[in-house]
């Protein structure tokens, strides 16, 4: 059932959302931030919202925000796609090949400057495309070189290989 998030909830997007990938907290005051457990749900302010919700016996609603991976919040796809205008932080940009080959490898490999061990958004020519995890050799005794991994939900690859496939 969908409840309104409490404060650890919301202290979770405060500090995924706007301290690990930079979104302005302006940006995050529009929304209101829902629960299900081990999904944070945002929904766009949008005047008398609290009564309409209010009324209702709601399961879900809006875009789901953030998903509990063991003790961890992971930023979805989703919100990293619709907030990837805002995202300033833990970004890493790549090619259209790049993406071709993180997608069709689930990893690559390679050192990133600047950026921390962690959930990354991972951008390409067009925006924003979606969620990587990013293993740095720094953080662990013996690794030479960083990992990149993918975090696409796996049901998106083979559509977006294809579109990056196309010509754009």
């Amino acid at each position: 059932m969908l409840s309104c998030a409490g404060s650890a909830e919301l202290r979770a997007v405060q500090e995924v959302l706007v301290e690990r990938f930079g979104v302005p907290a302006r940006v995050m005051e529009e929304w209101m931030i829902f629960s299900t457990g081990s999904v944070l749900w945002g929904l766009r302010d949008a005047g008398d919202l609290d009564a309409a919700l209010g009324a209702l016996r709601i399961e879900r609603t809006g875009l789901p925000l953030l998903r509990r991976v063991g003790e961890r919040w992971k930023p979805t796809t989703v919100a990293l796609q619709v907030l990837g205008p805002h995202v300033s932080k833990s970004l890493v940009e790549l090619t259209r090949e790049e993406l071709d080959q993180l997608l069709s490898e689930a990893a690559l490999r390679g050192t990133r400057e600047g950026v921390d061990q962690g959930y990354v958004a991972l951008s390409g020519p067009d925006g924003v495309v979606g969620c990587g995890l990013y293993l740095d050799p720094r953080a662990e005794e013996g690794k030479e070189e960083g990992l990149l991994c993918s975090q696409f939900p796996k049901a998106r690859w083979k559509g977006f290989s294809r579109y990056l496939q196309e010509e754009h």
